[in-house]
This record gives C-alpha cells, sequence and structure tokens, in this order.
C-alpha cells in the first residue's frame, strides 16, 4: 500500500559510518521538522547495536525506518580500483528497485557524508517524467580513457550520485537495474568512481541537472559552471541546502575548517554514544591548513586586493615554483608550464 505524506530517503552504512549516517539523519530531522519521512537503509550484517542506534533516533524525531539486508550475491563480479578499493556497499543502489517495495517511486539518496542544512521539500516537487533522476554537476570525467570509458561526447557532461532525488518509476520501466550491474561487472582497466560511472554511463543525457546548492562541497565558493545565475551563486556560497564532504577531508578528523562546526553541531544533536575521531598526521593537517588558508585568502581577502597587486603576486608566485621544479623536480616541467599556460589563456 502507498504511504501517505512519507517523504521517503534512502542511504547505504555499515558499522564504521554509522556515526555519520546519524548525523546525516539527525541533520534532515533538524531542518524539516514540517513533513515526515520513511528512512529506507541499505547494509550487510550491520551489528544490532548499530541497528539500534539508528532506530533510536529516527523514533525519537518520530519517523518510520526501515531496515533492509541486501544480498550481495547480486553484486558479485562488480568492479573495484585497485588504490582505496570499497566495499560492496559502494554499489547498493543500483539494486534500488527491487529492494524497495513497488509503490515507492520517488525517493532521496543521500551518503552519509552528509549534512542537511536546509529544507528538501522543494526537491520532492521536481517533475521527473522524463527523467531518471536529478542531480548536481560532476567534475567528471577525469581524464580522455575515463571519457571513453563512459562514453561520454565532448560537450557532455556527468552528475555526482552522493544526493540523487531517483524516479524509481522510470528505473523499473527501462530496466536500470540489470544495464547498471552489466556495466559495473564490465573490465575497464582503471576503475575511477565505482556506482557513480555506472550510473553516469547508463543514465548519459537522461538526469535533470540541480543547483549546486543541493551539493556544496567544504572550502568551495562559486563552481564554474556558465548556466548558472547569480541567484544560484548566492545561495550557493551564502544559503546551501546540503553540505556534502566529499573531498578527502573530512569533519570527523581532527583537522578545524569552516564547515566542520555543522557536523560537529548534528553529532551532538543525534546523541551518538562515544563518537569517533579520526586522527590525522601533521604533515596532512599542514596540506589541508594550507587549503583552508588558500580558501579564506580568496573569499575574504582577494576581493579587496587591486587587481595589478595581485597580479604582480601571482606572477611572484609563479616564478618562485618553477625555481622550485628546476632545482628539485624538473621531470614535472612541462606539467607546470602547460598549467601556467591553461590558467592565463583559457
Amino acid at each position: 500500500m502507498k504511504e501517505i505524506n512519507l517523504y521517503n530517503v534512502t542511504c547505504n552504512t555499515d558499522d564504521n559510518y554509522v556515526q555519520h549516517c546519524c548525523v546525516m539523519l539527525c541533520s534532515l530531522f533538524e531542518n524539516n521538522k514540517d513533513i515526515s519521512f520513511h528512512i529506507h537503509i541499505l547494509t550487510h550484517n550491520l551489528s544490532h547495536k548499530s541497528t539500534d542506534i539508528l532506530e533510536k533516533l529516527v523514533i525519537r524525531y518520530h519517523h518510520k525506518i526501515t531496515i533492509y539486508t541486501v544480498d550481495e550475491s547480486k553484486l558479485e563480479g562488480v568492479v573495484f580500483r585497485k588504490n582505496r578499493p570499497l566495499t560492496k556497499a559502494a554499489y547498493y543502489r543500483v539494486l534500488l528497485p527491487e529492494i524497495l517495495d513497488i509503490s515507492i517511486e520517488k525517493i532521496l539518496y543521500l551518503d552519509c557524508d552528509i549534512v542537511v542544512v536546509g529544507e528538501v521539500k522543494e526537491l520532492f516537487e521536481f517533475d521527473l517524467t522524463e527523467y531518471a533522476l536529478a542531480a548536481c554537476e560532476d567534475p567528471a570525467p577525469y581524464t580522455s580513457l575515463h571519457r571513453r570509458q563512459l562514453n561520454m561526447a565532448l560537450d557532455s557532461k556527468a552528475f555526482c550520485s552522493g544526493v540523487m532525488m531517483i524516479n524509481l518509476m522510470y528505473w523499473r520501466d527501462h530496466a536500470a537495474t540489470e544495464k547498471l550491474l552489466t556495466y559495473s561487472k564490465k573490465e575497464r582497466g582503471e576503475v575511477y568512481l565505482h556506482d557513480q560511472d555506472s550510473l553516469n554511463y547508463v543514465f548519459k543525457g537522461k538526469w535533470l541537472k540541480l543547483a549546486y546548492k543541493w551539493n556544496k562541497t567544504p572550502l568551495s565558493i562559486v563552481p564554474l559552471d556558465a548556466d548558472q545565475k547569480k541567484f544560484d551563486m548566492d545561495e550557493f556560497l551564502n544559503h546551501p541546502i546540503i553540505l556534502h564532504y566529499a573531498s578527502p577531508l573530512k569533519p570527523w578528523s581532527n583537522v578545524w575548517f569552516p564547515e566542520k562546526k555543522e557536523y560537529v553541531r548534528y553529532l551532538a544533536l543525534s546523541q551518538y554514544p562515544d563518537p569517533k575521531i579520526q586522527k590525522i598526521s601533521i604533515m596532512k593537517r599542514v596540506f589541508y591548513y594550507k587549503n583552508i588558508f588558500r580558501y579564506f585568502a580568496n573569499r575574504y581577502l582577494r576581493p579587496f586586493i587591486p587587481r595589478f597587486i595581485e597580479i604582480i603576486l601571482v606572477d611572484i608566485l609563479i616564478l618562485l615554483r618553477l625555481i622550485y621544479i628546476l632545482i628539485f623536480k624538473p621531470r614535472k616541467l612541462n606539467k607546470i608550464l602547460f598549467n601556467i599556460w591553461l590558467s592565463r589563456y583559457k
């Protein structure tokens, strides 16, 4: 029977990610108190302790939860990248039409490394009749090989699968799961983005592009995209709806950055017992803090620096970098020269 006035949301998790899943769900509930959710969690061998924590959180906010144990045998043969390999959980989403009840026609998928800071009702109001899903654009493909794997034309766009409004009716009508599994098991040499590649391959040209406020990554200012309007840029920078910690810099680490405070806030509200903090080495922290300084400089200092002074400073930095490369890393000279040329003439 079709559920009335329930907004369906799904995610994947395991015992290692339950803490972050709780933060994501807590932030969703706290910022959407006027609607009722049915949370569908895909997992495999989730412990009784983790199950209990999730159920208590959802019930405390008076929502509904269903936890599904995924039959991983259906994912036998899916391919993984050799560096930073993932588990089969990375492919659970391709099975959604088979796992969920046929009465569910539309569902919001959220990665667990997400914090929701606004209302999501608008996402459920998009007309997806002709589309498989709605999502934000992704920088992929990353190489010419990646583009060939996805069979993408030069002017084609890829989407980020971390936040997706999924049209399950379209997936069922077009046998999407079968097609997604076929591509996911295809031997294609280097593997880049696991099931995100599968989704982009199968749904090429069949996805609705969302504004970037629905998928804001940390330390980002405004995506370079001519499709945006001025209000899109303002909403992304100052009023995002979803923060997606998709970079290696995670808010549960011992590194501070501006968007971390949102994760910390909802972690406390979730009442998650004995939260874990990821310890980052000093060298990595130095690297991250360099990027954080660059973010603050670009956002808060650069607008006030006269253009001619900025040009001089940039040229000095380029010269110093070239000297360093010539002395210590001469093999990288051509790559550095190309990047300098690209930054000036693109």
